[in-house]
């Protein structure tokens, strides 16, 4: 891909309080030479500069935007970027999740604990989602409901669970199950993340590369997930909203109350849960 240069007289020069959503993909070069991106900080919410520095090809091309600056000044002024290297694509997060405003989450980043964990979650998670169609099923509450399309209420949330979050979670187990007992050639899995970042990903160490790949392929399906699991949440608040477990009976109240507890602690990990693996994104340098 190529980028738009922008010629400034020093990185003090870019006021980001004037760029906008286009304009994040400029990228600006100072009289020294010194290359420049913008990229939206998830953690502060803020767009913020940084340096790139990705070759001896674009350095050739920025000497010739620098005009006199010599190839090995700008190799000079890039001393150890290696190791402060900016992904000139990263990953663009779906609408509705930068809409949640949420912060990743740094904490635990380590490739192979956040598998473990997801292997075992996974399967928790469906036995929570399961149990709570079920106990709203012998609650009884949306017994006569009907959604916008005359569906029965407990087909439709159980349809929805079948395929907006099941599907997805099957297909995130057995990557997991791939990755940690079955891996392929790092080779197979470069080949499928976008050419473009495919360039920048191979100037990792290896072990970087192995992590980039990983988390990017787990994005699509666990993105799936995250908002199939939004929206069932969506569904059963708005099928519920009008419920009135006061004139049920022992048993039923007792399962509509276990419904609503299930749902409340469903809702709250979904949103640990976003921002645990896009904590891991971020680690991995995919966003």
């Amino acid at each position: 891909m190529r980028h738009n240069y922008i010629r400034v007289n020093s990185v003090a020069d870019i006021d980001t309080s004037r760029i906008t959503v286009r304009g994040i993909e400029n990228r600006y070069v100072d009289a020294q030479g010194r290359r420049y991106a913008t990229r939206f900080n998830l953690r502060t919410r803020h767009i913020e500069v940084v340096p790139i520095a990705l070759g001896r090809d674009e350095a050739l091309a920025l000497k010739r935007l620098a005009g006199s600056t010599t190839t090995n000044e700008i190799a000079d002024a890039h001393g150890g970027a290696a190791q402060q290297r900016v992904h000139p694509q990263p990953m663009k997060l779906p609408n509705w999740l930068v809409a949640m405003h949420i912060t990743p989450d740094m904490s635990e980043t380590d490739l192979q604990t956040f598998l473990a964990t997801a292997e075992r979650e996974l399967q928790r998670n469906g036995e929570r989602y399961r149990g709570l169609i079920q106990s709203l099923k012998m609650s009884a509450v949306l017994e006569d409901m009907k959604d916008g399309n005359q569906h029965d209420a407990i087909l439709e949330i159980t349809n929805t669970y079948e395929r907006d979050i099941q599907g997805h979670t099957s297909r995130v187990q057995a990557m997991v199950v791939e990755f940690m007992r079955f891996p392929k050639p790092l080779a197979s899995y470069l080949g499928q993340i976008d050419r473009n970042c495919k360039r920048y990903v191979e100037k990792l160490d290896m072990e970087k590369q192995k992590k980039y790949c990983f988390a990017y392929l787990l994005a699509a399906e666990m993105f799936g997930m995250f908002k199939g699991g939004l929206e069932l949440i969506e569904m059963i608040e708005r099928f519920t909203a009008g419920a009135k477990p006061e004139q049920l009976n022992y048993d039923r109240k007792s399962a509509y109350e276990s419904a609503m507890q299930s749902l409340q602690y469903i809702k709250d990990s979904l949103a640990i849960d976003i921002a645990k693996f896009t904590g891991l994104l971020a680690a991995a340098d995919v966003i």
